[in-house]
């Protein structure tokens, strides 16, 4: 289990600068450019909707600019493909001029794909004597398709993170024996996760100092120094987790490192866990521990709800996972760490995802808040009763219902929020 475990997260945790659907799209764009080998003149771009939903919304990083269009145009432009989602790394400060002439005077068209599962990027690219194509699926950065004018360069066949998570996703979720695997693991065999604190507490503490965004965890931050609310565990995660999503929201082409195809996912699944052990002092190796165990149950979580989804998965996957490894560093059993988690779920399933944008702060903040309340009463021994609502006698039932809601339930709601977003940008 240690093997698939290393494995796992070494493919779901990957460093990203900026929102990752709109740095997905620039990633493309940038791989299509440097296969035309010559001036471009133009883009089409074409995204499933959900994709769609979060790039409308949300900064393009290092610019005040938002939209799929700019982000391919800068991407095609000034991005290094081979940066992948860190593809929009220094980018020099002429740019706005260079990407607006650009719009100006060629064509760059975008549209989405209704109802299209999972991640889905297609990038056309086109100069005077050349067109070429990019195709991304499944996840942000795995490219499966590149062409030539019509000839393929390079194609493979896509693979689903079930499979290449192996029994893991298939199987029921243990908390159990998650917990004894992960916390066998020595500082050593996680070394690979210590960027992980590094970058995530940069931009979180970026977003602590200065009003960026809706400058969430800028305000939280002076609420404690002006003792009007504790400055506390819950109140510090908080402030770090929205300050972090304030920044990148924003626009501050800062690294993180994302969880499950999301950088908002993965600080919700990393910044309350580090508050929490330097609350407790902890060693770095425990610390490391409960940053795997919070990935592991978001990345189960996340599959079950869908890699982008009707629901909050930053509030609500994450948050189960960063619950999971609260409850371990609490000393808390399995079993009242699956009732914590059972009360998470009665309590934030209706979390909607309407698209990336700034206010993901305020959705950061509420689910850090509740998950580590809704842990902390679990440990007093408060939990939500059994067949309540779409809580179920077991955790695995309750989180397969939350995943029928997601997918099933909410697809309508979806197709609603994205044409009332789509009306509202006009």
């Amino acid at each position: 289990m240690k093997t698939m475990i290393i494995e796992t997260l070494t493919h779901e945790i990957k460093p990203s600068i900026g929102c990752t659907e709109p740095v997905a799209v620039a990633y493309a764009a940038a791989l299509a450019k440097d296969l035309l080998g010559e001036e471009l003149q133009g883009l089409k771009i074409l995204v499933n909707s959900n994709l769609y939903k979060n790039g409308m919304g949300v900064f393009v990083p290092g610019t005040k600019k938002k939209g799929l269009h700019w982000a391919a145009t800068l991407g095609a432009l000034l991005g290094d493909g081979k940066k992948e989602l860190e593809v929009l790394e220094n980018i020099p400060r002429n740019w706005e001029a260079l990407g607006q002439d650009f719009l100006n005077k060629q064509q760059v068209s975008v549209d989405f794909l209704a109802k299209t599962p999972e991640v889905y990027i297609e990038v056309k690219a086109w100069g005077n004597q050349n067109n070429s194509r990019v195709l991304i699926k499944d996840s942000h950065e795995n490219v499966v398709l590149k062409e030539i004018n019509g000839k393929t360069l390079y194609h493979q066949e896509t693979q689903s993170s079930e499979e290449k998570s192996g029994e893991f996703l298939r199987e029921d979720l243990d908390i159990k024996a998650l917990r004894a695997s992960i916390n066998s693991l020595t500082k050593e065999e996680l070394d690979f996760l210590v960027p992980v604190v590094k970058k995530n507490c940069n931009i979180g503490n970026k977003g602590r100092s200065e009003k960026l965004g809706l400058g969430v965890g800028y305000s939280l931050t002076r609420l404690m120094e002006k003792q009007q609310i504790g400055k506390d565990a819950l109140n510090k995660a908080k402030a770090l987790t929205a300050g972090a999503s304030d920044a990148r929201m924003s626009g501050t082409p800062y690294t993180v490192y994302s969880c499950a195809g999301s950088g908002n996912q993965g600080l919700a699944a990393s910044l309350p866990v580090i508050v929490m052990a330097e609350e407790l002092h902890l060693t770095k190796e425990r610390l490391l521990q409960g940053l795997a165990l919070s990935f592991m149950v978001t990345i189960y979580v996340k599959h079950r709800i869908g890699r982008l989804s009707a629901l909050c998965g930053c509030g609500i996957a994450a948050g189960v996972g960063s619950a999971v490894a609260i409850g371990d560093f609490l000393g808390m059993s399995s079993l009242e760490i699956e009732k914590g988690i059972q009360n998470i779920i009665g309590n934030l399933t209706g979390m909607i995802c309407d698209g990336a944008k700034p206010g993901c702060a305020l959705k950061l903040s509420t689910s850090v808040g509740a998950v580590m309340e809704m842990m902390f009463l679990a440990k007093e021994g408060t939990y939500i009763s059994e067949n309540e609502g779409i809580i179920a006698k077991t955790l695995q039932k309750s989180i397969e219902n939350l995943g029928a809601l997601s997918i099933k339930g909410m697809e309508n709601a979806d197709e609603l929020i994205l044409n009332m977003m789509v009306e509202q940008n006009k």
